[in-house]
């Protein structure tokens, strides 16, 4: 049998061996109890948290022939089938290969028709954000009115490029990165089950290098049980993955608090040459000088740094961040590590207002001058129907009519919209919707709209000049 990596392996089959992702898991299971399953789902996150292997999980609960259950039995020929990805009632789409016009009206002609085997067609489009705005209008017409027995799932690491459009028709879940904890523990479990020795400090190393992706830690023990010769120790641990060995990180950090800017360019010379990952160096120092920060707050006792360095690792952990970012998406990881050191040595032109007060150095603004007045932020006025405008994009074109139409007044502590009874109960139901963009509190009031009294016509001006004319007097008169 070929050889399968842990992160297909174990790949979770139901909610439960789902790391982490608590409050998804929960209202997916309940949604299923209740019989309130969405048409259209979309679960946004950064990459290996389980968007797509949840979307699974849910097709599996649908279709498991048991019965519609949050908890399928994993054995049956759709679970299995699910599981592999042979199953014909689900239809997985890449949307950075498929994301034209064309791929989305060939999904809404096959959404006519019944499902072949299951009980749900279940359509989990991956990469959602990489469709084109043409797909994604062809895709809104489908989410309008959905067929029964079909459910979209939209899987995105770029929330923010889903138009609101297609976000508004569907429940969104937001997954959050595991707990290093958490991660440690999958990994342990894999371990455990499979038999391999290890060293929990190993196992927290791969948690940290993995920075909250499930997927990515699963993989990363994959190489280290193969580096390590079928066991997972410290020290093989920080070899692959290119950890600094701590006492190049201390004479570092004891640099740091003596100033010796030289000796420390001098290290990341040496680690660049020797080619250490330097933004695994840099993440190291990072994490123990916010260590040493929160230490010195809580007034425990550091290794290296002492109450009096508190200004200098704010200062400098700022910087660091600072040049981190910056390094992730440049070449020369070197030159901008180096220079962040360099900067350090301005550090001592920051006087703190407290010393120049106590040498009686007065601190005064900037006098003002046309210039300065002209760039001055200006408090910018609520604009009711900007307001509505947004409003009606979220709660429907009806909902904002009912509101140009309304008479709106501004009171000292909230806005009152005064409507019809039929209207009020509609407004009423949107109210949460119409709260997000008002700046005060909104009261929707309901007034009586009572029926005009019908005018009587005028009498015939012809009439009237003949009783003029002979000083008549008017005995009857129809209206024709």
């Amino acid at each position: 049998m070929a050889y399968q990596s842990f992160a297909r392996k174990y790949r979770p089959k139901n909610f439960i061996q789902v790391v982490g992702q608590e409050t998804v898991k929960k209202t997916l299971e309940n949604a299923i109890k209740l019989d309130r399953i969405s048409h259209a789902y979309i679960f946004a996150g950064s990459r290996g948290l389980g968007k797509t292997t949840i979307a699974r999980i849910i097709t599996k609960c649908l279709n498991c022939e048991k019965g519609i259950t949050p908890e399928p039995c994993g054995v049956c020929e759709n679970c299995q089938e699910i599981e592999k990805g042979s199953f014909p009632d689900m239809y997985e789409i890449d949307a950075a290969s498929n994301r034209g016009i064309d791929d989305i009206r060939a999904l809404r002609d096959n959404v006519s028709y019944a499902p072949i085997k299951g009980r749900y067609k279940v359509y989990i489009i991956d990469e959602a954000h990489m469709l084109t705005r043409e797909a994604f209008n062809a895709l809104l017409k489908t989410l309008e009115e959905p067929p029964p027995n079909n459910i979209f799932i939209l899987a995105t690491t770029e929330l923010h490029k889903i138009p609101d459009t297609i976000r508004s028709r569907c429940q969104t879940f937001i997954f959050k990165p595991p707990t290093k904890e958490q991660i440690k523990e999958y990994l342990k479990w894999i371990l455990e089950n499979e038999n391999i020795p290890y060293e929990e400090e190993a196992l927290y190393l791969i948690a940290e290098a993995s920075e909250g992706g499930v997927r990515d830690a699963a993989s990363i023990l994959d190489q280290a049980v193969i580096y390590g010769s079928g066991s997972v120790k410290v020290e093989t641990t920080r070899q692959l993955l290119g950890v600094i060995p701590e006492n190049i990180v201390n004479k570092f950090l004891a640099d740091l608090k003596e100033k010796s800017l030289k000796d420390m360019v001098k290290t990341i010379e040496t680690l660049d040459s020797e080619g250490y990952d330097l933004n695994v160096f840099w993440q190291q120092i990072m994490e123990k000088l916010h260590k040493a920060m929160v230490s010195i707050a809580l007034g425990q006792k550091d290794d290296i740094f002492s109450e009096e360095d508190t200004e200098l690792l704010i200062y400098t952990l700022d910087i660091f961040k600072k040049a981190y970012l910056e390094a992730r998406n440049f070449t020369e990881k070197k030159d901008i590590y180096q220079l962040a050191v360099l900067k350090l040595k301005f550090m001592k032109n920051l006087i703190p207002i407290k010393e120049l007060l106590e040498k009686g150095i007065s601190v005064q603004a900037a006098p003002q001058t046309k210039e300065t007045k002209q760039t001055e932020p200006k408090e910018e006025k609520f604009d009711i129907q900007k307001a509505i405008l947004k409003i009606g994009k979220e709660a429907g074109g009806i909902v904002s009519g009912a509101l140009k139409n309304a008479s709106i007044k501004e009171e000292n502590d909230k806005f009152v919209i005064l409507v019809e009874k039929t209207i009020a109960d509609l407004l009423k139901s949107k109210l949460d919707i119409i709260q997000k963009y008002f700046p005060k509190a909104v009261e929707i009031q309901e007034i009586e709209i009572k029926p005009e009294k019908k005018k009587s016509k005028k009498r015939d001006e012809a009439v009237d000049k003949v009783l003029d004319l002979f000083q008549g007097k008017l005995i009857s008169y129809k209206e024709e």
